[in-house]
């Protein structure tokens, strides 16, 4: 069977994955590792792939973890990149990330951010939605505060292009990459936001196991 490698979002780990079951394909869990000093987002990449193992690989990335998949592409050969809830670059970011990557305002509100996560992390990721809210405040008090800053920098200075055949699958009410920014959706889950790898596990599911068999 053929291995899928999976990567979280920002700021959250592989229990994002604890109810997505597959039947075509074997799942294989891609964890984050602490960011050096002024890493780059290539050179973090590069540290990920002794966790890739498979020639070709699958990789199926949330969120941010869409965007290293996009950036793991550009350092060996994939078969296929599956985006979940993520950007197939940096043009379908929000003008409020680029413009924040543009004048490094990003910087100045972290500690306001840190301060205030709770209410933001629920609004960005479950809005109002009670479901799995416990499981994101877990994993979000959890998440390393140097990673979290990293990754925040990285993905609003991201400048990628789009990687040819890369799948996509999206909600339509996502707070924090919307659906109207989003071109080309393969598939559209109804009625859900940006935490739907969790909220409709098995929607994603059955959607990623459509896909065994084809490459892009």
């Amino acid at each position: 069977m053929e291995k899928i490698y999976l990567i979280g979002g920002l700021g959250v780990d592989e229990r994002v994955f604890t109810h997505i079951h597959f039947k075509n394909y074997e799942k294989h869990i891609v964890k984050w590792i602490e960011p050096l000093p002024k890493e780059s987002l290539a050179g973090y990449c590069k540290r990920l792939l002794v966790q890739i193992d498979s020639p070709n690989p699958v990789i199926a990335g949330v969120s941010f973890g869409g965007v290293v998949a996009n950036e793991i592409s550009k350092l060996i050969p994939v078969s296929k990149i599956i985006l979940i809830s993520s950007i197939r670059s940096w043009r379908e970011m929000p003008w409020y990330f680029r413009l924040s990557g543009k004048l490094g305002v990003h910087k100045l509100i972290l500690l306001k951010i840190a301060k205030r996560a709770n209410r933001i992390i629920r609004w960005f990721f479950i809005g109002n939605d009670p479901t799995h809210r416990q499981l994101l405040m877990e994993i979000a008090q959890g998440t390393s505060p140097t990673y979290l800053k990293w990754a925040i920098d990285a993905i609003v200075k991201w400048k990628g292009e789009e990687v040819p055949g890369a799948l996509q699958i999206h909600s339509d009410k996502d707070r924090t990459f919307p659906i109207r920014n989003i071109k080309r959706p393969d598939k559209v889950i109804n009625g859900v936001g940006h935490f739907m790898v969790v909220q409709r596990a098995k929607e994603v599911g059955e959607f990623i196991d459509s896909t065994a068999g084809t490459n892009t």
